[in-house]
């Protein structure tokens, strides 16, 4: 009746149970992803001690290296796999810049102007991502081994391909690029286009407006896609090896000097030089190799996260 008090009701609505078993569910996922990723590391780190290798001529020339029974096979105090990290931040730094330069233009302008074909575009990139890196590694030898590419490479006497610098740019700039783009785009998509607009009402132009209004607005979103960008061509793998190869194997005639003073003819990027690693034999250098990439890339996840990167990313 009207007037009747009725008791209170304390029952949990039924939304807020869904959102609490998803949310607990997908804590027990990451903790047992956690908890599996580190028994899978724990359970082999044995291999971090080279064993007692036997008498092979290859086996002898391999102790001969002084890798054989130091931890990680001697990593941290080999030269060479200092030179494949230097090379691996250089090349990756450079990929990130130019993927910068081309990328961040061209997310604004698809994510601000109506081009002809724009969904097209962004299924394009998108796929690119998803595109195995030895697809794209073929498609690239393909590309710059065959038709006008090539000819203008002969005619300048250059060859991208197996090259040091180029040839790695190259490789790990398409899927940087991809990745890259994809966060610069949703950082521009977060910023309100009519904060734009009011700056150019009160006569700002538009490269003004962009520079002061938007820009601001979306920079860590910026910062948050350039790492994630670096971080993408630091991970690249099969699009260096079919595009470049491996270099330790390569004779010493295709350097120039100034790469040989440097010794990059026995240097690898980081993630080949582990490739290369296992394929010789040398597990416990290659798993060493492996801890450090897991590294660098879970820190760059890290800073990711702290820029607040998360809605600009996934």
């Amino acid at each position: 009746m009207f007037g009747e008090k009725r008791p209170h009701d304390l029952s949990i609505p039924a939304g807020r149970t869904v959102n609490s078993l998803f949310t607990a569910f997908f804590y027990a996922a990451a903790i047992l992803l956690v908890l599996v990723s580190c028994w899978l590391f724990l359970s082999n780190a044995d291999e971090l001690f080279p064993k007692k290798l036997a008498a092979v001529k290859e086996m002898d020339l391999w102790r001969q290296a002084n890798r054989a029974g130091k931890f990680a096979g001697g990593l941290w105090k080999d030269s060479a796999f200092w030179r494949s990290v230097h090379l691996s931040i250089v090349t990756s730094t450079l990929t990130a810049l130019i993927a910068a330069i081309v990328g961040i233009p061209a997310a604004y302008a698809l994510s601000r102007f109506k081009i002809p074909g724009r969904s097209v575009i962004d299924v394009l990139f998108s796929s690119v991502i998803v595109l195995p890196a030895s697809s794209v590694g073929l498609c690239l030898i393909v590309v710059f081994q065959y038709g006008f590419l090539h000819d203008i490479q002969t005619a300048l006497h250059v060859h991208v391909a197996h090259s040091v610098f180029p040839g790695i740019i190259v490789a790990q700039l398409v899927l940087s690029l991809a990745m890259g783009l994809s966060a610069w785009k949703a950082a521009f998509d977060n910023v309100n286009p009519r904060f734009e607009h009011v700056a150019r009402s009160l006569g700002s132009s538009r490269w003004r407006a962009f520079r002061t209004v938007t820009l601001p607005l979306c920079k860590t979103g910026l910062i948050a896609g350039f790492i994630l960008a670096w971080a993408r061509a630091m991970a690249e793998f099969g699009a260096v090896l079919l595009f470049c190869g491996t270099f330790t194997e390569l004779p010493l005639s295709r350097f120039s000097p100034v790469l040989q003073n440097l010794q990059l003819h026995q240097a690898d990027i980081m993630p080949v030089a582990m490739w290369a690693a296992i394929e010789y034999g040398e597990v416990e250098y290659g798993f060493g190799i492996a801890f450090a990439l897991v590294a660098i890339s879970g820190a760059s996840i890290y800073i990711i996260h702290r820029l607040g990167g998360k809605g600009y990313v996934w």
